[in-house]
């Protein structure tokens, strides 16, 4: 809305500030963390009384009972602030940006029904079962490679939809489309569950959401902007530039969601925002066509959700245990690991795997 109103304004000659994306981003992002304090309080609190609260797993001697009854479906106020700002100064024309509403609202709406199947049924194991939530995500995953291959709809020229792209190569490592569309389907369904798996420790996943959406807007504006892009040896990806806005109301809806999310948790996020959030980013890296990036800043994500195929692929199977227990992060807790350290550490990791994903930006 907001969008539009400027750019008026800037045709009717005034200020230009507003048209260029990293001054939306910005704004986006503080508008986002700000309104997120001002409702998150209110929402945390409708949530409690309403009876939107956890009821944890058991894991052995590892006591997660001290969060019982905390307030989850926290995913809720990302949703309402982040999307709230993106509609507020995104270009909603643009079918990168409409794609992300549709990715966003798809999981978090799924999510939603998660979270509430598990309250209404006083058990973390009621949810939607597993093949309910593949199902989901591979039908979303299909509908974006649609979007991303098919000719007449895709805003992606025919190459460099097809294409495959890894740091440090300048142009196209291959193209297929065969590859590239079970390429994009595998990207969606593990963000969406790697989030999840990782949601387990108060602020756990949240940090790491976060360096993430910063880098994809990055190298989404790199990608929207011709000078930008040609001087890094990048494709240029007309409309791209727009995913930075997204990313930067993300970031901030996220970081004020990381407010009340840190130990001790007033609120968790539950599936609707770990489903929301993996999904917003899986869709974006695959916009930009930057997904083994993502793979890289994401790191800890890729180690949590490993660490869960291996033990009940692998171990289970076998009929031992490789980890004490998994995701890896209860695995360091089994071990008597204070929770606050564990997650500074992951959080730490994920610092410098987002700065190495930025500096390959220069490495081309």
């Amino acid at each position: 809305m907001f969008y539009y109103i400027f750019q008026s304004m800037y045709k009717a000659g005034g200020p230009a500030v507003f048209k260029y994306i990293t001054s939306r981003a910005l704004i986006a992002f503080v508008a986002a963390f700000f309104v997120t304090l001002l409702i998150g309080r209110p929402l945390i609190k409708l949530l409690y009384k309403k009876g939107f609260r956890s009821f944890e797993r058991s894991y052995g001697d590892i006591n997660s009972q001290s969060k019982k009854g905390t307030p989850m479906m926290g995913g809720l106020i990302m949703v309402i602030t982040g999307l709230g700002n993106v509609l507020l100064w995104c270009d909603l024309t643009n079918p990168y940006i409409i794609v992300l509403l549709i990715s966003s609202l798809w999981f978090a709406l799924f999510g939603g029904i998660d979270d509430y199947l598990k309250i209404k049924n006083r058990n973390p194991d009621l949810g939607l079962s597993r093949i309910s939530k593949f199902t989901i995500q591979i039908l979303f995953g299909v509908f974006l490679a649609v979007f991303i291959l098919h000719p007449a709809i895709s805003p992606l020229p025919a190459k460099i939809a097809a294409g495959f792209q890894v740091p440090f190569v300048k142009g196209l490592l291959f193209s297929s489309v065969a590859f590239t569309a079970i390429w994009i389907v595998f990207i969606i369904v593990y963000s969406a569950n790697s989030v999840n798996f990782a949601d387990g420790m108060d602020g756990l996943a949240i940090v790491p959401a976060i360096f993430i959406f910063i880098v994809i807007g990055v190298f989404a504006y790199i990608t929207g902007n011709f000078i930008q892009a040609k001087h890094l040896l990048f494709f240029y990806l007309p409309g791209s530039g727009e995913i930075a806005v997204f990313c930067g109301a993300l970031v901030g809806s996220a970081m004020g969601f990381l407010w009340f999310n840190t130990h001790p948790a007033e609120v968790f996020m539950g599936d609707l925002g770990s489903l929301f959030l993996g999904g917003a980013m899986g869709t974006a890296a695959v916009l930009i066509r930057q997904e083994v990036i993502y793979i890289i800043a994401g790191a800890v994500f890729v180690i949590e959700i490993t660490s869960t195929f291996v033990q009940e692929n692998i171990g289970f199977k076998n009929y031992r245990r490789i980890l004490f227990r998994a995701p890896l992060h209860h695995h360091y807790h089994h071990q008597g690991m204070a929770e606050s350290k564990i997650v500074a550490r992951f959080w730490i990791v994920s610092a410098i795997m987002a700065a190495l994903a930025i500096i390959t930006i220069k490495f081309r």
